[in-house]
């Protein structure tokens, strides 16, 4: 990062970690992009209560007040406040909190190898997190045929086996958290 990204970041950390933390939310980070003349500033907040549009405003007015009396960063700035995507990966415990019971992928480490396991967080701990995982079927069933004895006239309907098909889960699955390289939530379509 150059130094007028870094010099930025560091102007503003401290009042969006304030404006963030009345609106009962947290600073994750700042980014910035773009030129020195023209920055795109990035404010990334979240929490343990949804990021509303409101949240986003009031931290975007106070910062907006805040580079323009300053004569360090360019008049041609764009500023974003805004909520993580589904990119972010959970490390705080909020987050974890969050995601309780939601379809979730981490990636950890174990014996020297990295692996990657989907399924339910189930509980955490400062130490640990437990998944439920989510296993892919082995085996697969025959097509079922059944007869529909309403007025169809006769029509059949075939029932094919989902393309994904999931066996019980059988165990679940404690991770230490200090061996977690990411762990991120998933979109729970279900």
């Amino acid at each position: 990062m150059s130094d007028f990204k870094e010099t930025i970041a560091a102007h503003l950390s401290s009042a969006a970690r304030a404006e963030a933390t009345q609106r009962g939310l947290e600073l994750l980070r700042i980014d910035v992009r773009g030129t020195q003349h023209n920055p795109v500033i990035q404010v990334i907040v979240d929490g343990a209560k949804l990021v509303s549009i409101d949240d986003c405003e009031v931290i975007s007015h106070a910062l907006h007040a805040l580079i323009e009396a300053d004569q360090e960063i360019a008049e041609g700035f764009r500023l974003d406040v805004m909520s993580p995507g589904i990119e972010e990966p959970m490390m705080h415990d909020w987050q974890f909190e969050k995601n309780r019971n939601r379809l979730v992928e981490v990636h950890y480490r174990d014996s020297g190898a990295t692996h990657t396991l989907h399924g339910r967080l189930h509980d955490f701990s400062a130490e640990t997190i437990t998944l439920e995982p989510v296993i892919h079927g082995t085996s697969h069933k025959k097509p079922k045929t059944k007869v529909l004895a309403d007025d169809l006239s006769g029509s059949t309907v075939t029932i094919l086996p989902d393309e994904q098909v999931y066996a019980p889960t059988v165990e679940l699955v404690v991770i230490p958290r200090n061996e977690i390289e990411r762990a991120l939530a998933l979109p729970d379509f279900g």
